[in-house]
This record gives structure tokens, sequence and C-alpha cells, in this order.
């Protein structure tokens, strides 16, 4: 099933589930800022071309969110200083860079606050 969401996170924002990745994709082109997820979670439309990079945080308390903005609850942990893998990243509340994911799965950052490596 392809399922179309704003992000796979998202369920809530869910559109709908699809066997056929052509409908999947008219349904997320006729709704902004939506894509196509496969079942394991991967993004397959619209393609994107991200590749990982490394960020250096200096702060020691930079929250780690659930999810890409201030809208989503904080994990209760923080980065630290250190240089950090981001997998993704996403336009959310409350950053104007942006957010990243995380490589270990702990959550998103603020790209406000980081230097790209």
């Amino acid at each position: 099933m392809y399922r179309v969401r704003k992000s796979w996170g998202d369920a809530v924002s869910q559109k709908g589930a699809f066997r056929e990745l052509e409908n999947a994709k008219k349904c997320a082109d006729a709704n902004k800022g939506y894509a196509v997820f496969n079942a394991s979670g991967k993004q397959v439309y619209p393609k994107t071309d991200f590749s990982p990079y490394l960020v250096e945080v200096t702060a020691t308390d930079l929250n780690i969110r659930k999810g890409p903005g201030t809208n989503y609850g904080k994990t209760g942990k923080f980065t630290g200083k250190g240089v950090f893998t981001i997998t993704e990243e996403r336009a959310g509340t409350g950053s104007n860079k942006g957010w990243g994911k995380l490589k270990s799965g702990a959550g998103w950052i603020s790209l406000d606050y980081v230097k790209r490596l």
C-alpha cells in the first residue's frame, strides 16, 4: 500500500492509502505539501535527491523534538555539543532554516542552531 501524508510520522495527515502508485501520485499532486510513502515509510514521490550531511552543534541544550516543529513535543533530551548526521529535512513551525532529522533516530533539531560541515 502507498500512503499519502505530509510525512511518514504524521499519520493523522493521511489523505489515503492506495494499491496503485499512480493513484497515490495523483492524490499527492492534488494536495500541496503531501508525498507518497511505501509500506516501509520511504518517500517514493516526489523523488528527493537529499544526501545526508554533518552539522556541528555548539549549544549544550539544543532540544530534540518528536517531529519537525515546535508544535511537536520535546523528547526530553538534548543533543549536547558535537557533530551529528542529518538524514532528512523538513520545514516546520519555530525554525527559519527548517528541521533536521538525526541519524540516531532520537528525533528532530532546529537547523537555526547548527553549522553545516
